[in-house]
């Protein structure tokens, strides 16, 4: 893919497609832990999965600022004083990059992926509040109705391959029919940016070798996204 925004460098994007990643993987573990997660950035780290036929790396996140939280946890990640604290996100986070690997010797699996991925509908980004206030049912049926059906894609193709990552969290969460559904999209979705990083560069070897200089850019990609205009 080709990148046509000036915004950010080619590095810079790979970046933002491992923060991307990392969203996902914070996200499972809050869904996991907390039964809940903002809606808005489940939005803006699913909704890349259903982009198709991308012109550009811009098309596939239209709205950076909403993987804020992604690049956070990528410094985290990165920071040799907070390893402990972010192991269960590191391990989601290597699993997806393993699982993109996998999927990758999978030309079958890919097709049957993207066919699916055709007729589902991307999530609407909605303000926490306007979900609690209920405004629209039939916007809150189709939102479910995605992670149901994303959910059931990863169950049918991602795992069946012969390695799976186990989610740790509160059983009661983690039994939640719909708690479970978000946690099978996000690492869907986590999969498919894991994708996207690799195509623009990205190697599991250079996360060891590259750490200081990746926490470095993720913050400097935070800094430009709240830097005045």
């Amino acid at each position: 893919m080709n990148n046509t925004s000036n915004d950010f460098s080619r590095w810079e994007f790979q970046n933002i497609a491992l923060a991307a990643v990392a969203q996902c993987s914070i996200l499972v573990n809050n869904l996991a832990f907390q039964g809940q997660a903002s809606q808005t950035e489940m939005a803006a780290s699913i909704n890349p999965l259903l982009v198709l036929n991308p012109a550009s790396v811009r098309d596939v996140y239209p709205s950076i600022s909403n993987l804020s939280l992604g690049l956070k946890t990528l410094q985290g990640i990165f920071s040799n004083d907070r390893l402990r604290e972010n192991a269960e996100l590191v391990r989601y986070t290597l699993g997806m990059l393993l699982l993109r690997n996998k999927l990758d010797d999978d030309q079958v699996m890919q097709r049957r992926i993207r066919q699916s991925l055709k007729v589902i509908s991307p999530l609407q980004i909605l303000s926490d509040t306007e979900l609690e206030e209920d405004a629209d049912r039939d916007i809150q049926y189709q939102q479910d109705h995605t992670y149901e059906q994303l959910a059931d894609l990863y169950q049918d193709t991602i795992s069946t391959l012969p390695y799976r990552i186990q989610v740790q969290g509160e059983i009661d969460n983690l039994k939640n029919t719909d708690v479970a559904n978000k946690i099978r999209a996000l690492l869907l979705a986590g999969i498919r940016s894991a994708v996207l990083w690799y195509q623009l560069g990205g190697r599991r070897w250079r996360l060891i070798f590259y750490r200081k200089r990746i926490q470095e850019t993720a913050g400097n990609i935070r800094r430009k996204l709240i830097a005045p205009v």
